[in-house]
């Protein structure tokens, strides 16, 4: 081989490595992208997820209180079936 040769491999080398790094540094210059979007996504659905996780929460609470609140409505509606009997015999009684 002589010395030509090997400055034609050199700088055809060279040239390659140049290349290689530019397309590298491209390809990471697009990655930085994805990976922008991807945790804005990322936080995105963190957001969503407490709001469902909230909103399931919301509604146990509320099936709690309306069972609760039924509960305590049979029982005033069973106290004033009672008063009414009450006042019927009082007033029949007259």
């Amino acid at each position: 081989m002589t010395q030509e040769d090997m400055q034609f491999f050199e700088s055809l080398f060279r040239s390659l490595e140049t290349e290689m790094k530019h397309q590298f540094e491209a390809v990471a210059h697009q990655f930085e992208g994805v990976t922008a979007r991807l945790d804005h996504m990322s936080a995105r659905m963190d957001r969503i997820g407490g709001l469902v996780n909230g909103g399931g929460r919301a509604i146990a609470k509320m099936i709690e209180w309306t069972e609760k609140t039924d509960v305590s409505l049979a029982d005033v509606l069973r106290r004033q079936a009672e008063l009414e009997e009450r006042v019927r015999k009082l007033e029949a009684s007259k």
